[in-house]
């Protein structure tokens, strides 16, 4: 195994890349480095590592990827800011470790990790202002933590693929695409845990199976603070969704989702809404306050949930229940004042 410096032995990365078989390291120090680096096969294990973000600069030119690891698995990136490509990274193996990374200005995403890439870590990286995702996910069990996803052409966070893992991230000012979100979940099985996702169109958005939604801070997002659009058997748990313009969470068409210990407070309308044939959810013990119309809605077409030992009060009304008799939803034990029709508050 040997070290190659860059520029100091090499007077490109990718001329050091070429150079270096596996387990090496390539280390480059401060400057500004042009052309895209691919690391293809023969190179497991390999590290490339910058001075810093702040420090070492990959410039592009609209063109193919700033780093593509393309055919090798375990290699390490860290350390540099990656401009103006037309992706940032891009990763297509499995097991890689990308971290302390910034991509930037780029056409389309700036970390793409492909349909075969697995296992990869993201941590502490900065994806901000690329015209598209700022990671799109299209692979199976990724790891995206610590990280910061700001102003992007799409969603902060996009997960198409499979069992993927979203935390400890902060997504903000996503508005520009179609329906941008700060994360947006496709896949099924995926998992969005403590992320903040502030000042988006939308907080969350997805119509996936078999989620974990929990501890997240949705706020002031300028729509809705999370939509789950047919989504079904999933968990929404002890997350808070407070002053967005319209719901703090839009249930559509979704089924089997329990929706337990969440907070959802002063949004523009209603806090939960549950519509469009929304069926057989579980909404318990939630603490719903000071939302501009209901605290929680049943629309006409929600059919067989259970609403019970939810905390309301200042909403207008507090439970709504526009369901017809034969409907069955259950409304038990709920602390509130207001409801309609009468009688489901104690």
């Amino acid at each position: 195994m040997a070290v190659r410096r860059v520029p100091a032995d090499y007077r490109t990365i990718q001329e050091a890349v070429a150079a270096s078989g596996p387990g090496d390291t390539v280390r480059v120090t401060g400057g500004v480095y042009t052309g895209t680096v691919t690391i293809g096969p023969g190179r497991d294990g390999l590290a490339v590592i910058g001075s810093g973000p702040d420090n070492v600069i990959l410039q592009g030119e609209g063109e193919e990827a700033g780093f593509a690891i393309t055919g090798s698995a375990r290699v390490t990136l860290a350390g540099f800011t990656v401009i103006g490509f037309l992706n940032g990274i891009q990763v297509a193996t499995s097991d890689n470790v990308i971290r302390d990374m910034v991509a930037a200005d780029c056409i389309d995403e700036g970390f793409d990790v492909l349909p075969d890439a697995s296992r990869n870590l993201f941590i502490r990286v900065l994806s901000r202002n690329n015209g598209g995702e700022g990671i799109e996910i299209n692979g199976a069990a990724n790891w995206v933590i610590g990280s910061e996803f700001e102003s992007n052409g799409d969603d902060g966070i996009d997960i198409n693929g499979e069992g993927n893992l979203a935390s400890e991230n902060r997504a903000s000012g996503h508005f520009r695409g179609e329906n941008p979100a700060g994360i947006t979940m496709e896949g099924n099985r995926n998992l969005a845990v403590n992320n903040r996702l502030v000042g988006n169109r939308w907080g969350l958005s997805t119509d996936a199976a078999g989620l974990l939604v929990f501890g997240n801070v949705m706020s002031r997002n300028s729509e809705l603070g999370a939509l789950f659009q047919d989504a079904a058997d999933s968990l929404v748990l002890a997350n808070e969704f407070s002053c967005h313009g319209e719901e703090g969470i839009h249930f559509n068409g979704a089924t089997r989702i329990r929706v337990i210990l969440n907070k959802a407070e002063e949004n523009g309308t209603e806090g939960f809404e549950l519509s469009s044939n929304t069926t057989a959810l579980v909404v318990d013990d939630n603490e719903v306050k000071g939302n501009g119309l209901g605290g929680i809605r049943l629309t006409l077409t929600a059919r067989d949930d259970v609403v019970r030992r939810n905390e309301l009060e200042e909403n207008n009304p507090d439970l709504l229940n526009e369901a017809p008799a034969d409907a069955g939803n259950v409304l038990d034990e709920n602390d509130c004042e207001t409801s309609q029709p009468p009688g489901f508050c104690c």
